[in-house]
């Protein structure tokens, strides 16, 4: 034994230690504490048609679940997370990124919100190597599939883009699962 210890994180000491405060989600990404305000009607119901998609057969539907980054102190919250079914309650805080076949973001209206959903979490969700990542979008009505991380270049190498009214077809490892996009909603145009 060499006698060095590594040191923690301070930040994600802190992460782990907060109680959850009411009406806000809360993230560790990049070193920062990122809070969240409870989000809206069209953003929670996209998240429910999807979770409707997912056989519980097979899988287990995840909703505000932490991700532990393999190989990283991150920890994004996605709106909806995706494992095996036998993986139901193994973990308590976490869930360990290797576990994870899919997560979803469904973007919110803001500036920030945009930023970390499109370019802050795909490289953090490829380094775990999550096998696929879902991106709605109800500012403009679109979708984006990506699957094929490369987690030691934290990337994706292919994206599929679509617009609501086309359904996304899953890759493996959810072969088979089409979740139809016809019942998503824009969020207003005044927002």
């Amino acid at each position: 034994m060499s006698g060095v210890t590594e040191e923690r994180d301070p930040g994600l000491e802190l992460y782990e230690r907060m109680e959850p405060i009411e009406g806000f989600s809360m993230e560790y990404l990049g070193g920062a504490l990122v809070m969240m305000a409870t989000l809206n009607t069209i953003h929670n119901r996209i998240v429910d048609l999807i979770r409707e998609c997912i056989p519980r057969s097979r899988f287990q539907p995840w909703h505000d679940q932490a991700v532990a980054i393999t190989g990283s102190n991150d920890r994004p919250d996605p709106d909806l997370t995706i494992t095996h079914a036998d993986h139901a309650d193994d973990f308590f805080k976490a869930l360990p990124s290797e576990l994870v076949l899919l997560v979803l973001e469904v973007v919110s209206t803001t500036r920030g919100a945009k930023i970390r959903d499109y370019q802050e979490k795909p490289p953090i969700y490829a380094q775990g190597g999550i096998p696929v990542y879902l991106l709605v979008d109800p500012n403009d009505g679109t979708w984006l599939l990506h699957t094929e991380p490369s987690p030691e270049k934290g990337e994706y190498r292919t994206l599929c883009k679509g617009d609501f009214g086309h359904p996304v077809e899953l890759p493996a490892p959810l072969d088979g699962i089409l979740v139809p996009t016809d019942r998503f909603r824009r969020y207003p145009s005044d927002l």
